[in-house]
């Protein structure tokens, strides 16, 4: 199992349990600019960017150039950007899986990792929401971590036919109030780059050899 820092596996993702719905309804109204001094992440494999509020520390890049940690100024928050692929055998028209199969994993492999640490997790309804445009899935939970502080999290992710992408972000429940504004602004400049359907470059395209492998 991949630690905590990197999202309980590469999955991926993906603060808010009450007030969810403010910070994904004002991500998909009529977005506004962000402060010209907010920074800019570029994920070269998967392609997605996104603006974040200058006061964030831009952390180390996950295993395999997946995505990247982000730490806003509130204690013991973080939110996460990554990319994934959807390779999982699943009853889509592709063959792949869908996104309530992926959001069904999702919740089981975060349920295991937090079983084995004997923590407690309290879920609130799944929701349908976009990120980037695409159609997405939020799951939403809280905990008490080993301090006994609330901790809330939030998982937004959207499932293509060979890529996905996700956003997770979480907070103890009393930072809430004080990134929500950011995290609201955020989620308005997220793009999600090409289009999900095409096969990750880090991927072999079938009955091609890798460059320098052939005979």
């Amino acid at each position: 199992m991949v630690p905590m820092r990197t999202f309980h596996s590469l999955l991926l993702v993906a603060l808010l349990v009450a007030g969810l719905g403010t910070v994904t309804a004002r991500a998909e109204e009529s977005p506004k600019n962000p402060l010209p001094s907010w920074k800019s992440y570029t994920n070269a494999r998967f392609g997605f960017s996104v603006r974040y509020h200058s006061d964030w520390r831009l952390g180390e890049p996950l295993p395999d150039g997946s995505g990247i940690l982000l730490t806003p100024p509130v204690p013991k928050s973080q939110v996460g950007l990554t990319g994934f692929l959807n390779l999982v055998e699943g009853k889509s028209q592709d063959g792949r899986q869908t996104l309530d199969e992926f959001a069904a994993a999702h919740r089981r492999i975060i349920g295991e990792y937090y079983g084995k640490k004997n923590i407690v997790l309290k879920w609130q309804e799944d929701r349908p929401v976009t990120l980037g445009g695409f159609p997405a899935r939020q799951l939403n939970f809280s905990y008490l971590d080993e301090t006994k502080t609330e901790i809330i999290e939030m998982h937004i992710f959207s499932l293509g036919r060979n890529e996905g992408r996700g956003v997770r972000m979480k907070s103890p429940a009393t930072g809430r109030t004080a990134l929500m504004p950011a995290l609201a602004d955020m989620l308005q400049t997220y793009q999600p780059g090409r289009d999900q359907n095409a096969v990750s470059p880090f991927q072999q395209p079938t009955g091609q050899e890798p460059k320098g492998q052939g005979r």
